[in-house]
């Protein structure tokens, strides 16, 4: 069967989607995404085949500035709130639809499999009679934002003469969920056909000896002044470190021999070396960590990451610092304690138990084409 693959721009999005597409590749499937921007170079460094489809997010970014131009004057929970569901709904929606409905016209995929908040892809699957499954990032959304998301896509079905289905239409043909069942955070499952998949498929847990600290700043938000502050403890130690900037190193900037610092490093594999993490709180370095048995510190800054600090918390595997919190003095006595007090390593050992039991990426294929 073809499949086609979409996500919108952002590699948090694409990247949890890959090892579904690599299984269905491997059983047979003739599999292709439609991308732009740097998932889309991403993707083809990986040797799948990639169709330019939608706006990158540059100009996903300008788009939402100019259609939202108090953004900045409201309280971080404001914007969070607010965020995704213009976005993903009012941003990248509209001016996705065509591009892939024209795809999915083209090269007729059997099934079109999207992130949850690839809101266009669902309206282009039933304008084409193909079906459709939605697949997670991270943690389930809350309802408020599913409900926010679908007073904006409404308009758009029914500019169709379409009746929308519940969640903008996710979930019409089944829904891949990657969220550990402890951290659902009381968040119902997704209606209809689901299927569990591991968020490290195909990972092999590493149990040897460890020692330092992982540091990642993401791909988005890494400018953010909370990582400076992060990165003057780390650069005081005592801890060897391993940072991952998000963005290029000057060739003149001085680094003691404590700390090695990169653009970007392969976390898959980094943290199978490190002892304890430090990051943003994407859902992606958040799970990826924890299938490693990595405790955190979480930063959270922007979108899902508040959230996927609760969750971290309350499986107690992790410290999360939010706003005035974000303290140099708070940060040390975190990273601290996550190195001093076992039961944090323990709880983090506890989730990478719990999501190596997960479904392999294989078993979804099968079951997902069955």
């Amino acid at each position: 069967m073809r499949v086609l693959f979409h996500a919108p721009p952002l590699l948090g999005h694409t990247l949890p989607m890959v090892p579904l597409a690599r299984a269905l590749r491997d059983q047979g499937h003739a599999v292709a995404w439609a991308a732009a921007g740097d998932a889309a170079a991403w993707l083809l460094r990986q040797g799948f085949a990639v169709h330019e489809t939608g706006p990158d997010r540059t100009w996903a970014s300008a788009e939402l500035a100019r259609q939202w131009p108090e953004r900045h004057r409201l309280s971080a929970a404001e914007q969070v709130a607010e965020l995704g569901p213009r976005l993903f709904a009012s941003v990248y929606a509209p001016a996705t639809l065509e591009p892939l409905r024209t795809l999915v016209q083209q090269w007729q995929p059997g099934c079109l499999v999207h992130d949850v908040m690839a809101h266009a892809a669902p309206l282009a699957a039933a304008l084409t009679g193909v079906r459709s499954v939605s697949h997670g990032f991270g943690l389930p959304r809350p309802a408020a934002s599913i409900e926010r998301a679908a007073a904006r896509m409404a308009a758009q079905w029914l500019a169709h003469a379409l009746e929308m289905p519940p969640d903008s239409g996710n979930h019409r043909g089944g829904h891949v969920d990657i969220c550990p069942p402890s951290m659902r955070l009381g968040e119902p499952s997704a209606p209809g056909p689901c299927w569990p998949l591991s968020p490290a498929s195909g990972v092999t847990r590493h149990r040897g000896a460890r020692q330092g600290v992982l540091a990642s700043f993401g791909t988005v938000h890494h400018h953010q002044a909370t990582f400076d502050r992060l990165l003057a403890v780390l650069l005081r130690g005592p801890w060897p470190v391993r940072a991952a900037l998000g963005r290029p190193v000057d060739p003149t900037e001085h680094w003691p021999p404590h700390v090695h610092a990169a653009a970007w490093l392969d976390l898959a594999s980094e943290w199978a070396r490190c002892r304890v993490g430090a990051c943003h709180g994407g859902a992606g370095t958040m799970l990826g960590a924890l299938a490693e048995g990595v405790p955190l510190l979480l930063l959270p800054v922007a979108a899902d990451q508040f959230r996927n600090a609760r969750g971290l918390q309350a499986v107690g595997a992790g410290v999360a610092l939010l706003a005035e919190a974000q303290t140099e003095w708070a940060m040390h006595e975190a990273l601290q304690r996550l190195h001093d007090e076992p039961a944090f390593t323990h709880a983090a050992e506890a989730m990478a138990d719990e999501i190596a039991a997960m479904p392999q990426a294989a078993a979804v294929a099968r079951a997902l084409m069955a």
